[in-house]
């Protein structure tokens, strides 16, 4: 049984946002043997062919945007003692300490109340197994939902990110650096129902392929809530060693900052991709100040581009990273263009004038020309449970 809140709230759009998260849970659960995805009102239930996967189903089915919880258990006919009997095969004793029953009725054959299927139900299971009821805070939970003409049953209920269905907001292009803080900036978008597609620059050959490769394996976990992930990598160094060569050390990170984004701007146009996303959170580095993104952001004035961080602290950061889970891959060691030729004191405060005229010593169209020769795409995807 898979749940959502926000996409419930829609109005006559209503259909559109269920019709795309239910394809995207069927793109989610391939290989599990499930047997058909149907849409309910505020529900979307999953069968199961003799032998699927349900538990891996589920875990799959938690990931993906749009999912308030899911929750895995056992399909019965709308009668009481069915309930009970599911309740008690869910409940074997000694695998809880105490429990509730929480039932939930949408238009059900059975006349019986919420209330008293959970008096009824719950006294089945105390007589099964002894165990105390606690409705405050039980150790475990069964949960029945009742609509129609028939009923669920289930105690393992998996919570999911919430958000939109990916797809539905349009498509954006995140500029993911390896690090920690792009890739929440991209799956934080991407759970508004964004289409994220991500574009990493690599120093190559002035640096080895382990950028290269913490990103491959950073989009791989992306790919469990967006279900496939566009990547597209573009060389920077020969952009940096003309920077090193023609502009002050001090503005160094501040164009290449500025490259980037025209790089990723022409990109954005050519993929159709509405806005860019980045990583900055203010304030946590030198080319992140209030001064110097307004000066990068003046090399793309007709660009849309997002910072889902800027008001968030590096533990905040942090935190998200541990819930989605790219935070371990992105504390691997790995070599960073943005730390090619860095400069020993950046500016903090770089006025637009001044970038600009050491801007002008460089032929920048023909720069961005050369750094998009360069790009290589690969699509990263959510692979198939083996059965």
């Amino acid at each position: 049984m898979v749940h959502y809140h926000e996409v419930g709230l829609k109005g006559r759009n209503r259909d559109f946002f269920e019709g795309t998260l239910a394809r995207n849970i069927k793109r989610a659960l391939r290989g599990t043997g499930y047997r058909r995805v149907r849409r309910g009102f505020g529900r979307i239930s999953v069968e199961f062919e003799p032998g699927g996967d349900a538990a891996a189903a589920a875990q799959r089915a938690a990931c993906v945007f749009g999912v308030a919880y899911v929750g895995h258990g056992v399909r019965v006919e709308p009668a009481l003692d069915a309930l009970a009997r599911a309740a008690v095969t869910l409940m074997p004793p000694g695998s809880f300490s105490s429990f509730a029953i929480r039932a939930r009725r949408s238009y059900s054959s059975l006349d019986l109340s919420s209330r008293e299927i959970n008096v009824a139900v719950g006294q089945a299971v105390v007589d099964a197994t002894g165990g105390p009821v606690d409705l405050d805070d039980p150790d475990a939970t069964v949960h029945i939902e009742l609509f129609g003409n028939t009923a669920a049953v289930y105690r393992e209920r998996l919570e999911g990110p919430g958000g939109l269905p990916a797809g539905v907001s349009g498509r954006m292009l995140a500029l993911l650096s390896g690090g920690i803080d792009s890739p929440v900036a991209a799956w934080r978008m991407a759970r508004r129902g964004a289409e994220v597609e991500c574009l990493h620059f690599h120093g190559q050959p002035f640096t080895d392929p382990s950028s290269v490769r913490q990103v491959t394996d950073i989009c791989g976990v992306l790919s469990r809530y967006q279900l496939a992930v566009t990547l597209h990598l573009v060389p920077l160094g020969d952009v940096q060693r003309e920077i090193v060569t023609h502009a002050p050390s001090s503005l160094r990170t501040i164009l290449y900052r500025r490259a980037m984004l025209r790089i990723a701007a022409a990109l954005a146009e050519q993929r159709e991709a509405r806005a860019l996303v980045t990583g900055d959170s203010l304030g946590q580095v030198a080319s992140q100040t209030i001064e110097n993104l307004a000066t990068i952001d003046a090399a793309v004035p007709g660009a849309t581009v997002l910072r889902p961080l800027i008001g968030m602290d590096k533990q905040e950061i942090i935190d998200d990273a541990l819930r989605i889970g790219t935070y371990a891959l992105s504390v691997r060691p790995y070599q960073d263009c943005c730390v090619l030729f860095e400069p020993r004191r950046p500016a903090t405060r770089a006025h637009p004038d001044i970038v600009a005229g050491a801007e002008s010593e460089l032929d920048v169209d023909a720069l961005v020309g050369k750094a998009l020769a360069g790009l290589q795409t690969q699509e990263v995807t959510l692979p198939p449970v083996d059965r």
